[in-house]
């Protein structure tokens, strides 16, 4: 049974499920005006206008899902044995903040995200160690990726978590080769509307060109995962890491990548790797994905809204009751759409999954056992 807590009503974002659509309020302040979108049978593509919110101040009554509670209970038991061993470190306070919005079902907000952001190197750390290979960098500018993707003395892969643009707090998620010799190939994961942020990419895709030429070729896969203005960073150590586990697969997609500028497969004539066909995302140099097209299940182990994942289903049928147990240590069939259902909580007349605030919890307590078992 997850426990029941009583919190204020007005909430900063939100996600839909259940036939709700999206509200992003605090996404708005990046839209630009785009004139060219494609044509989507999604509703994440028609949506009408948000429910209403009500005023700052009224309560609710509302449970936590019994696997949110599971997460909240291990995290105070880590955090405990870290005070008891004396350690000081701004990730127990970062701990405690997130064990407080846990606990009060409080959506996660740009505070928060402060927090990510201050302990993503720790973090980082405590995945590179725990996923032999994943070779997880932050980067907290556009410049210091394209650094990164100068250096031809080397094969190489690896993944990071990019700040989009100086100034801003926006990140997404890259997958990377280079290559000794010869140009890398990037493949770019937006967990969110990549649509929102087209000038931030657009300027992004200019300063590669006037740093490093033509010859990097880069992709770029919407996922469409994250409905929150406030997860951007948990999303991209998450994006990474399923990119990692599904090494073979974005191996060969950075090939043909190399070889041909796409990363379908040679003859693969399939819709799901046609590029959107926007005039200013083609102006702009960036080859747009739809990745509920193909991506598998585990990059939407997270999403937000049921309404993903059924559009999800529409793509790929049998989607919904794909496995994406990822523990090792603790393994245990868990379907697509068994997790959306587990991890859904209340707030506001929204109800949608908390999966990736758990995962940030168990984040979290993963890096203080690493630091308590030094």
């Amino acid at each position: 049974m997850g426990s029941c807590i009583s919190r204020l009503s007005a909430r900063h974002e939100t996600s839909q499920d259940d036939g709700q659509h999206a509200q992003e309020a605090e996404f708005a302040g990046h839209l630009t005006s785009v004139r060219s979108r494609p044509t989507r049978s999604s509703p994440e593509w028609q949506h009408p206008p948000g429910p209403s919110r009500e005023a700052d101040g009224g309560t609710t009554s509302h449970c936590i899902p019994a696997r949110v509670d599971e997460k909240l209970e291990l995290l105070g038991q880590t955090l405990e044995r870290a005070s008891q061993a004396g350690i000081s470190s701004g990730l127990v306070e970062y701990g405690q903040q997130v064990a407080r919005y846990l606990s009060a079902n409080k959506q996660p907000d740009h505070e928060l995200l402060s927090f990510d952001l201050a302990n993503l190197d720790r973090l980082a750390d405590s995945y590179n160690g725990r996923y032999p290979d994943l070779n997880l960098k932050y980067m907290d500018s556009p410049a210091k990726l394209l650094e990164a993707l100068a250096d031809r003395s080397s094969d190489s892969a690896w993944r990071a978590v990019v700040r989009l643009a100086e100034g801003e707090s926006h990140h997404f998620a890259a997958d990377v080769r280079t290559r000794a010799g010869a140009p890398p190939t990037v493949i770019v994961m937006e967990a969110t509307d990549l649509y929102r942020f087209v000038p931030q990419y657009t300027k992004l895709r200019r300063q590669t060109i006037g740093q490093l030429g033509t010859e990097p070729k880069w992709a770029f896969i919407g996922v469409g995962a994250q409905k929150s203005a406030a997860d951007c960073v948990m999303f991209g150590m998450q994006l990474a890491l399923a990119a990692h586990q599904k090494t073979p697969t974005f191996d060969d997609w950075h090939d043909n990548l190399h070889q041909r500028g796409t990363i379908a497969d040679e003859g693969n004539d399939s819709n799901n790797y046609l590029p959107s066909p926007d005039a200013i995302l083609e102006f702009a140099g960036i080859n747009l994905f739809h990745g509920e097209q193909f991506l598998p299940a585990l990059f939407y182990k997270h999403a937000h809204s049921g309404g993903v994942i059924d559009e999800l289903a529409s793509y790929q049928p049998s989607i919904k009751d794909e496995d994406v147990s990822t523990s090792s240590r603790d393994p245990k069939s868990e379907t697509l759409a068994g997790r959306h259902d587990a991890f859904k909580v209340q707030r506001d007349s929204l109800r949608y999954s908390a999966s990736i605030e758990a995962s940030r919890a168990t984040k979290i307590r993963t890096a203080l056992d690493r630091m308590l078992s030094d």
